[in-house]
């Protein structure tokens, strides 16, 4: 071998060691940030030629490993022979979403759909766009239904349950500053998702007997029935329920034992509430508009009095009261009567006026209250003064922080009313 062609073989093998390799890409599982990344071929039904075939299992694979430039290139190869190839064009799409190119994303995966409808590849990268814009319904009713589909990937599942209790919970939170009839709506949708949710069923109740839908209420009730009944908040529920449809014997039963058996106060003070609403659906117009008044008269006080005190309305041999002119007229006149005979109120002996629409402050009120302890001869008030009188009974003195000019409401005399009338 001559020098010259001696010279000439180096020349050549050291070009050819100085040559790129090619190397072929890494196999490549996707993480659990990019499990979405399923392969585009996935779902598509039509023949891919071998040699097409080999060049995208390349190119996806450098998708995986994450070198986008080496993959996009693969991928523009493919579709400079083939245009309508979809899968590299969905390939490009999952690449765009990764990279969150959202919008550049969203066409190429529409069109996959609409040219193979039901494309699994397609229908993945479709809710995963949904849920990487936060766009959380859409996004849930996507993974749900891909759930749903034989051959789906797994995640899909674990997504949909995520993305099940995130609307859930925004519901949930909507529904504690909305309007009862907005929060109803709203706690309807979350009971769709989880039917089971307790506190979600109980507020959804509260709402709706805000909204005096009693029957309706009930029956969002009955699947607490079997799994909370004894929850006090349930029972309460359904003392309104029964208040509502004008069943107050059965509410009252409902509350006493409430109120025995939690020792809250405020069940107490509702059972008291709900005599007064049990007595006054079995009263005179009269005395309904002297309970619900807002400013008590003479009269009303006299009305309400007859009726919550039984020591009042049955007394025995009163004297011969002493005529008024002034209440000829008015509404309550006989329990007015009643209130001069036993002594609450006095008519003027010269104008022969009691004054029936004279208000009740909070300082009369704590007199006269005092004054039928004493004259109806009540025993915890035997010997003690207008002044003591209440103290010595264990009755709330209506002035206790309030400015005695004050006007008293109806049902703030009716309750005391209600304790006056258990120490006789």
């Amino acid at each position: 071998m001559t020098r010259t062609k001696i010279l000439l073989l180096l020349a050549v093998l050291t070009a050819a060691s100085c040559a790129p390799v090619n190397t072929a890409p890494p196999v490549v599982t996707p993480q659990a940030a990019e499990e979405f990344m399923v392969d585009p071929r996935t779902g598509y039904d039509a023949v891919i030629p071998a040699q097409t075939q080999a060049r995208f299992e390349t190119a996806w694979r450098w998708a995986l490993a994450g070198n986008d430039a080496e993959a996009q290139r693969g991928f523009a190869e493919i579709l400079a022979r083939q245009p309508d190839f979809l899968p590299a064009r969905l390939a490009q799409a999952a690449l765009d979403i990764r990279a969150g190119r959202y919008e550049q994303a969203r066409a190429p995966v529409a069109e996959a759909l609409q040219r193979v409808p039901g494309y699994l590849a397609a229908r993945v990268y479709e809710a995963e766009i949904a849920w990487r814009e936060k766009n959380n319904r859409a996004a849930f009713d996507l993974y749900r239904s891909l759930a749903a589909t034989p051959g789906a990937p797994a995640f899909a599942a674990e997504r949909a349950t995520e993305l099940q209790q995130s609307i859930f919970n925004e519901l949930i939170a909507a529904a504690q500053s909305a309007s009862d009839a907005e929060a109803t709506r709203l706690l309807r949708e979350a009971l769709a998702l989880e039917a089971g949710a307790t506190d979600a069923r109980i507020l959804l109740g509260k709402k709706l007997i805000a909204q005096k839908q009693y029957d309706e209420a009930r029956r969002e009730l009955d699947p607490l029935l079997d799994v909370a009944a004894d929850r006090p908040e349930v029972q309460e529920m359904l003392g309104e329920i029964e208040v509502g449809r004008g069943r107050y014997e059965e509410a009252i039963v409902r509350y006493d034992r409430l109120a025995r058996r939690t020792k809250d106060p405020r069940y107490q003070q509702r059972l008291d509430e709900i005599k007064l609403e049990w007595n006054a659906a079995n009263m005179p117009p009269h005395y309904r508009a002297a309970l619900d008044s807002p400013a008590l008269t003479r009269a009303e006080l006299a009305t309400l009095l007859y009726w919550s005190v039984p020591a009042v309305r049955f007394a025995q041999n009163l004297p011969t009261p002493p005529i008024a002119v002034d209440i000829e007229n008015v509404p309550g006149r006989e329990e007015m009567i009643r209130a001069i005979a036993i002594g609450l109120y006095d008519v003027d002996p010269v104008t022969r006026r009691v004054s029936p629409y004279r208000p009740i402050t909070a300082g009369r009120l704590s007199s006269h209250l005092a004054r039928v302890l004493i004259v109806r001869g009540a025993s915890c008030a035997r010997g003690a003064t207008t002044d003591r009188a209440l103290a010595a009974c264990n009755i709330p003195d209506p002035l206790a922080g309030r400015i005695p000019e004050d006007p008293v409401t109806g049902r703030e005399a009716a309750t005391l009313l209600g304790r006056i009338a258990k120490v006789f």
